[in-house]
């Protein structure tokens, strides 16, 4: 994903904004557009893809020509940079605790980072038992004949088959593997918000452009978020120094300011030694019971 800019942009450059590698420019008003390209190789695009979303006919870039005529959404635009942003700033609190901590687990896979890795399980948990707090009621036998009747599947007792069904736990597998429960939950939150988005070929000013649709910005922020933006572009990320979100000035900043970056890395430090003392002194126990044991 590349965010293309007048000064910036390395493919056609009409007006303020632009669509980059393309076949052809395409001017917007106002605002970057999100684009990710996809390359065959170094020196060749093989085409890119706008991240559009529902318009009226007066901001419209033009006419959704993928959707059937019967739909009620007319017109497209791509979305803008600073859309994405404040979506996130307007999200709700339970929305932005789940947010932030995919995030946190995120960055934290990435970097290999213990600290950040033990914050961003702390967030998950949280957002487990905010869950947990406002999870709706069923009636007893409601719940005795689902938990019996998954639990098998699950791998879990009836009780916590109900709770990882309701999303408020985590399955055995994923509790037992950060990677594969930040993919579980990273494609669960998409998935409970796309509904009807799609990927599409868009009939645009006289060619045929690839695009993302979404049917709501919320969707757009987290195809942005966890799909593109990985891919070499900026977007969000938490801080694993004060643990707050930030927004990317380039694609590889992992830290809000360069002194909360020397900040953690004192603290990595000091973690690591920790825990390697922590280790040679679990050896050392153990060592010793198995002498006591002879």
């Amino acid at each position: 994903m590349v965010e293309c800019d007048v000064e910036s942009a390395s493919g056609f450059c009409n007006g303020d904004f632009v669509f980059c590698h393309g076949a052809s420019s395409l001017t917007i008003t106002n605002s970057t557009v999100i684009v990710l390209c996809v390359k065959r190789d170094q020196y060749k695009t093989v085409t890119d893809f706008a991240l559009l979303v529902p318009a009226s006919e007066p901001d419209a870039m033009g006419e959704a020509t993928f959707l059937s005529e019967t739909e009620c959404v007319r017109h497209v635009r791509a979305l803008k940079l600073e859309e994405i942003k404040k979506t996130a700033k307007g999200l709700k609190r339970a929305e932005a605790e789940h947010f932030d901590a995919l995030l946190a687990l995120r960055d934290s896979l990435e970097s290999m980072d213990g600290l950040a890795r033990d914050n961003a399980v702390e967030r998950m948990k949280r957002v487990y038992r905010r869950r947990e707090s406002e999870r709706p009621k069923y009636p007893p036998e409601v719940e005795r004949i689902l938990g019996e009747t998954f639990a098998s599947f699950s791998g879990l007792s009836p009780e916590e088959t109900i709770k990882y069904m309701d999303g408020v736990r985590s399955g055995p597998k994923a509790s037992a593997s950060l990677q594969r429960l930040f993919s579980y939950e990273v494609s669960q939150a998409v998935g409970s918000l796309l509904h009807n988005a799609q990927i599409v070929l868009w009939w645009m000013e006289g060619a045929f452009r690839p695009a993302i649709y979404c049917p709501d910005i919320k969707t757009a922020l987290y195809i942005h978020t966890f799909f593109l933006a990985p891919v070499g572009g900026v977007g969000f990320r938490i801080c694993p120094y004060d643990g707050e979100q930030f927004f990317q000035d380039r694609p590889n900043q992992e830290y809000c300011c360069p002194a909360h970056r020397e900040a953690h890395r004192v603290a990595r430090f000091r973690d690591k030694k920790k825990r390697k003392a922590a280790e040679s002194g679990k050896k050392v126990r153990e060592s010793n019971g198995t002498k006591k044991a002879r």
